[in-house]
């Protein structure tokens, strides 16, 4: 092993091992040389070198998402550092645990025309938990840093004694700097920035370091007291709507979700990413919700299904329908149950409490209990839908919306599914999904930019095979997440390609002209193909139901390289079809 003579980079490389931290994704550089050499030649670390650091920052989450703990991320000093911007704001939405280590200048070597620097504290400000900036090292290099006239780190004239007094000080507030940053990265899984200038030598390594850490003194997590047992907003509901966003499959205990399906006054909405599976919950939301906005007695039959009061479980909701429908038809009480994520997303006002769905209905459900046909009223349209909806598909032509269909059906077991953002989503929200496999998307801020490097990286972090279902534009975005040596074989990637930003078609406001087309739409003639043999994918195409069938066949079985799956769809025919949907189901 090799330990950097810089006390602060030995210092965080020494608190990584202390906290158990094992996945640490390097960008290549100079000023984080310390770092990168001394992660990458210790064993207790698996180091991951990733060019691109918007893309590793991605890689590094979808990590995290699989393995729950937190990711190291380690880069340069420069504008290397901005380029995490767009994983740290996922991270941070979607409460998924990062920590962000950059190396930088010294703070008398920024603001001077010095290469390769700008001001990297508070660079993530609103899309971070927590930033510190270590202090620099006094003892390294002090000849370089009393030469500067603007350092504060030294008096003009000191000792020995002076330099030791200052370097154990400065080691001991590193030290509770480090300490408090990871603790809370852990605690409130959320991301955290650390900054660590370094001043040269950067080369300079040893077998041992020459620094010994303080114990790790991890802050103990608050609890919440259980006052909700006698709270005067848990009395007898007649309606009750539990909906379930981004979570965990093990969310709900399999006879808590029996229970709750005994209770004709709970009605249970679970979207895909919520990976909860129970016959008597409903899911695909919009399939039940859309075609009544269509309707001319909409208001009245949303009043009918409207809650008085809402529990919510998870992250970040992606149905629109279900916002708008609550925001306009309001429940009388909302709570959001879970350590994270209370959002007043309905306009009502949100009472958290912050236990875990599981012990709060352990302790809660009975209260809820009375004679109610709220129940009935959802399972009635969702009755009438199936049927509208299995009609309706055996009738369409290739399509977009026959293709997700298809997809859908062919899943295998206990795949780890990672879904791009826009229309490959919600299209998926249309159909059942196989029961045994984990749904992920990016929802946190809901971009495009970075679903292939967070699927590469939760394909890493994951015990399962991992299975990409992207968009064209979202692939294409992010195609230097390929870019790299370790991708699993058993790796797959599925590729609808409408030639462009298809969702654009089926929105409100959309019109189908040259303007929209080019700069709304970005309509494109590109392909996956060239991308998938520079980067050793093997490749298969499909542009007919003939043609993906075939493709199916073999698509997941084992093979020596992972595969990509491109199918082509008309976007005008694929928008049309998918509005006649809803005007189909409207009919049911």
């Amino acid at each position: 092993m090799k330990y950097p003579s810089i006390y602060s980079a030995q210092t965080i490389i020494l608190y990584c091992e202390k906290f158990g931290f094992k996945n640490i994704v390097i960008s290549p550089g100079s000023r984080n040389a310390p770092l990168a050499i001394g992660f990458a030649s210790n064993k207790n670390f698996n180091c991951y070198s990733i060019v691109d650091e918007r893309s590793a920052g991605f890689f590094a989450l979808g990590v995290s998402q699989q393995t729950k703990t937190p990711t190291i991320l380690v880069c340069t000093s420069g504008s290397a550092l901005l380029n995490y911007f767009p994983a740290v704001s996922e991270a941070y939405y979607s409460n998924i645990p990062l920590i962000v280590i950059s190396a930088d200048r010294p703070s008398y070597k920024v603001n001077i025309g010095d290469g390769q620097t700008i001001v990297q504290q508070g660079v993530f400000k609103n899309a971070i938990l927590d930033s510190s900036s270590l202090a620099l090292d006094p003892k390294h290099n002090f000849k370089e840093i009393i030469k500067s006239n603007k350092q504060k780190i030294l008096p003009k004239k000191f000792t020995e004694k002076t330099l030791e007094a200052e370097q154990k000080k400065t080691q001991a507030l590193n030290e509770k700097i480090i300490n408090s940053l990871f603790t809370k990265a852990i605690s409130e899984s959320l991301p955290v920035h650390l900054n660590a200038p370094f001043e040269e030598p950067l080369y300079n390594f040893k077998s041992t370091p020459s620094v010994k850490i303080n114990t790790v003194i991890k802050n103990s997590i608050k609890k919440t007291s259980n006052t909700f047992l006698s709270n005067s907003l848990l009395k007898k509901y007649s309606r009750i709507m539990i909906l379930v966003g981004c979570s965990d499959a093990n969310v709900l205990s399999e006879n808590l979700k029996n229970k709750i399906s005994q209770f004709n006054n709970i009605v249970v909405l679970k979207e895909t990413t919520s990976n909860l599976r129970h016959d008597s919950f409903f899911g695909k939301i919009d399939q039940i919700i859309a075609p009544i906005e269509l309707s001319t007695h909409r208001d009245k039959i949303f009043e009918k299904l409207k809650p008085e009061l809402l529990i919510t479980i998870g992250g970040m909701i992606i149905s629109k329908k279900i916002k708008t429908m609550l925001r306009n038809h309001r429940p009388l009480s909302h709570i959001h149950l879970g350590k994270y994520g209370s959002k007043d997303t309905f306009y009502t006002g949100v009472k958290h409490f912050k236990v875990e769905p599981s012990y709060f209905f352990d302790k809660t459900l009975d209260v809820f209990k009375c004679n109610s046909n709220y129940k009935s009223e959802w399972e009635n349209l969702s009755k009438l839908r199936k049927e509208s909806h299995k009609n309706y598909l055996s009738k369409v032509k290739f399509c977009d919306l026959k293709v997700f269909s298809k997809i859908s059906e062919i899943i295998p077991e206990n795949y780890s599914v990672q879904v791009s953002n826009s229309s490959a989503i919600r299209y998926m929200q249309l159909f059942d999904q196989n029961p045994s496999s984990n749904f992920n998307c990016n929802r946190g801020t809901s971009g495009i930019d970075g679903s292939t490097s967070t699927a590469i990286g939760a394909s890493i972090g994951s015990k399962s095979p991992t299975l990409l279902i992207s968009g064209d534009l979202s692939f294409l975005y992010d195609s230097n997440g390929l870019w790299n040596s370790f991708t699993e074989k058993s790796f797959r990637i599925i590729i609808i390609n409408n030639s462009g930003g298809g969702i654009f078609k089926i929105l409100p406001g959309y019109l189908n002209d040259k303007i929209h087309e080019k700069f709304i739409e970005t309509r494109h003639n590109f392909s996956a193909k060239q991308l998938a043999k520079m980067h050793g994918f093997k490749y298969i195409q499909a542009s007919s139901s003939f043609g993906l069938k075939f493709a199916f066949l073999n698509f997941f079985k084992s093979s020596s390289r992972p595969k990509i799956l491109e199918i082509f769809t008309d976007s005008s025919l694929s928008a049309k079809v998918l509005e006649n949907y809803f005007l189909n189901l409207k009919k049911s």
